[in-house]
């Protein structure tokens, strides 16, 4: 399934048994629960989500830590990679959670917009460090999005 969003489309559904949530558009075998489309759409529209309805996706232990610590950080807010490795239990492996960030397949389901550099710069994303790159722009617009909507529940 496609979700049309102000940052270019979003392809949400499973290939073989794995949930993905990424930008573009990719071929999938099965739709998502609507429950999850519906989370998405709110979350684009400005709701605030502080956790989406879906499990991790299969990988190795620490990329699984990774994402988990990842999808605790709270909504509007941001943490460093090195931040992101200690949660995950390992504070000198910023670089492995960079990783692993950079190879998550449900962005804006697990955050990863929300770290950032050490620097408090937008490098990494999707693997990219080019602040005009499409990717940096998309982590710029979600981190805008939700900070706009910070407001307490």
């Amino acid at each position: 399934m496609i979700i049309s969003t102000e940052i270019g489309p979003l392809t949400l559904g499973y290939v073989g048994s794995n949930l993905i949530c990424e930008f573009g558009t990719h071929a999938i075998d099965r739709a998502p629960p609507k429950k999850l489309v519906l989370q998405l759409q709110q979350y684009f529209k400005g709701k605030r989500i502080n956790t989406f309805d879906a499990p991790l996706p299969p990988s190795p232990p620490f990329m699984q830590k990774c994402w988990l610590a990842c999808r605790n950080i709270p909504y509007g807010e941001t943490i460093t990679y090195g931040a992101l490795a200690k949660a995950a239990g390992s504070p000198k492996a910023a670089r492995a959670a960079g990783q692993a960030m950079r190879n998550n397949p449900t962005s804006i389901i697990t955050p990863c917009h929300r770290v950032i550099a050490s620097t408090g710069k937008l490098h990494g994303f999707s693997g990219k460090t080019d602040p005009h790159s499409k990717e940096i722009q998309r982590k710029q617009f979600l981190l805008t999005l939700e900070r706009s909507n910070t407001n307490p529940l």
